[in-house]
């Protein structure tokens, strides 16, 4: 009878210490994420980060990333017809990260150019801490996803949003497409195979796998993976991925890079797309489509204006 009675007694003395320490617990919320400053003097250290989701509702634009990587010798050539078609789509989630100050360009997109200040050059060292930069701001954002993209592509925001919502983003995900089955590199004095999602197509990582590549992905960080790893940045989002986490790539077919001919697209199926590059002598090829409006190639070299019309138009460039 005495022992029984001990035993309710320790189980009582358990309920209250648990009821105790739950009042005491303070779980991360928005006051415990400290935001990245967004502009040209953007600061990318002693980031918070909120590591448990916030809710499980269904995907919004709102809850994505969009990032565009690109350089300052290319803001007329490339930003431009990004920012007169799809970028007034997402205007509100898409920031071109680049490494020259552009007064002009960072008024039309309301301040969404970000100069990481990493250099001009096209190397290894550059880029990756371009990459870097756009992560750790990404991971500042709080939002669900980040989808990154070059600045050869065109990207239909609506069409991304449907593609995250096919997928849990509270779970590892990273959606893209191969270039080539698997790649070998030497790290640390082994020999190790990985995959990665082409950067070229674009690809969307979700929150709690963006967390995970922290220790090697990031400003500094992914400077020293590249440099180790002997690859470019974009393998190694995949190699960090497929490699040293062990998930697996999301392969789709709605994102399109130029190392397929862009023209044999059906036009058809370009309304379904998630993103769909160029480069010259490799677009979309609208000439034959019926009602739509065709940009002489002078004014429209990247096919981006045409497309855009095709898929939205009442645009207002449209009009024009």
């Amino acid at each position: 009878m005495f022992r029984k009675f001990r035993l309710v007694m320790l189980g009582m003395l358990c309920i209250c210490t648990l009821l105790f320490l739950s009042k005491k617990l303070r779980y991360p919320g928005s006051s415990d994420i400290t935001y990245i400053p967004i502009g040209k003097e953007g600061i990318f250290r002693d980031v918070k980060v909120s590591v448990n989701p916030v809710d499980d509702d269904k995907v919004t634009l709102g809850d994505i990333f969009i990032s565009v990587r690109t350089s300052r010798k290319f803001h007329e050539s490339r930003i431009d017809p990004i920012v007169k078609t799809w970028f007034n789509l997402a205007r509100k989630q898409t920031y071109i990260f680049t490494d020259g100050d552009d007064d002009k360009l960072n008024e039309t997109t309301g301040g969404h150019v970000i100069n990481t200040h990493c250099g001009q050059a096209y190397n290894r060292s550059h880029l990756s801490c371009k990459t870097g930069t756009v992560y750790d701001t990404y991971l500042a954002s709080g939002k669900k996803w980040w989808c990154r993209f070059d600045d050869d592509n065109y990207v239909n925001p609506r069409r991304v949003v449907d593609l995250v919502n096919g997928y849990n983003w509270t779970q590892d995900i990273c959606i893209g497409k191969l270039s080539v089955p698997f790649f070998t590199t030497d790290y640390h004095g082994h020999s190790e195979i990985y995959q990665f999602a082409h950067g070229g197509a674009g690809c969307c990582i979700s929150r709690p796998l963006a967390l995970k590549m922290k220790p090697w992905c990031g400003r500094e960080e992914l400077v020293v993976t590249t440099r180790e790893a002997g690859m470019q940045e974009d393998c190694a989002l995949g190699f960090i991925i497929t490699n040293r986490l062990k998930i697996d790539l999301t392969l789709t077919d709605l994102l399109h890079s130029t190392r397929e001919s862009l023209e044999d697209l059906n036009p058809d199926t370009l309304h379904e797309q998630a993103s769909i590059g160029q480069s010259p002598g490799n677009t979309v090829n609208l000439d034959k489509v019926k009602n739509v409006k065709i940009f002489n190639h002078d004014v429209d070299p990247t096919r981006f204006i045409t497309l855009h019309c095709f898929l939205f138009p009442t645009a207002n460039i449209c009009k024009t």
